[in-house]
């Protein structure tokens, strides 16, 4: 019952930590898109790779799909451990930012590249024969992120903890052929260097989504995004994006083109 109550309470943590100080948030319609491919050669090891685009709205006015927010790739390599347990590295990831427009001064934030090194650790646990499925991932994240007025880099961390929990709609096996599952998910991230100013606390994404497995090895998904942000060094302003998320998961590349059933497909 006391770890249900800690993970109801991830999502109001932000409120928490910032319900008592003076604050200016910044609303946001955002859409989000996602595409993650993986490919595991034997029980053990595997590559995989993931594009991701966003868009946003500009000071809270008109479509999610007005202006561009981020643009990135990033490979990635995989170990399994057992069936539930990953170890994923991407070496070096790219992303393209524009950044929020809040109020009329963001129209002159430069847009900026950022050089990104991961580790990833994640983790199952099925219960009801499968039909609940929970995962907890830990990222650590190096970061050389452009500043853009100097032409110089910005390195710092950051951490990452995420807790999900999908429950099977119609089987009790999210590796099944035309599995429908919702699920649910919430995720902090704390920044870390010498160079973090005020926002220890970075962001609090929360995703509540429906997905649905198809060919066997590919699953897309439709997700409801809610992300609170700290924005800048000053401590007191922060970004609100809301909207869609679209989503779209090749858990074995291989398994497109074959018939029988994968003996991998471990995913996130």
């Amino acid at each position: 019952m006391k770890i249900r109550f800690f993970y109801l309470l991830l999502p109001l943590l932000p409120i928490l930590m910032f319900g008592q100080e003076s604050k200016i948030v910044y609303p946001h319609s955002v859409f989000w898109h996602k595409t993650e491919i993986n490919e595991f050669f034997n029980e053990n090891w595997g590559v995989g790779a993931d594009f991701v685009y966003r868009s946003k709205n500009e000071l809270n006015s008109g479509s999610m799909f007005d202006s561009h927010l981020r643009t990135s790739f990033r490979p990635w390599m995989n170990y399994q451990f057992t069936k539930n347990a990953r170890l994923s590295i991407s070496p070096i990831g790219y992303m393209y930012t524009n950044e929020y427009v809040g109020k009329p001064e963001d129209f002159s934030r430069l847009p900026y590249h950022e050089l990104r090194t991961t580790f990833q650790f994640f983790h199952h646990y099925k219960h009801d024969n499968g039909e609940w499925m929970h995962t907890w991932r830990y990222r650590y994240e190096l970061r050389w992120q452009e500043q853009p007025q100097t032409d110089d880099y910005r390195f710092f961390t950051r951490f990452r903890f995420r807790y999900r929990i999908r429950y099977m709609i119609n089987t009790n096996d999210f590796y099944e052929n035309h599995t429908l599952y919702a699920a649910v998910s919430n995720e902090m991230g704390l920044n870390i260097g010498k160079n973090v100013v005020y926002n220890t606390f970075n962001q609090n994404r929360l995703y509540v989504g429906l997905g649905y497995r198809f060919l066997d090895v590919a699953r897309v998904e439709l997700r409801y995004v809610d992300r609170f942000r700290t924005r800048g060094a000053t401590g007191i302003e922060f970004d609100h994006g809301r909207g869609l998320m679209v989503g779209l998961y090749i858990d074995q590349l291989s398994g497109l083109w074959k018939s029988n059933d994968q003996p991998v497909r471990f995913s996130d």
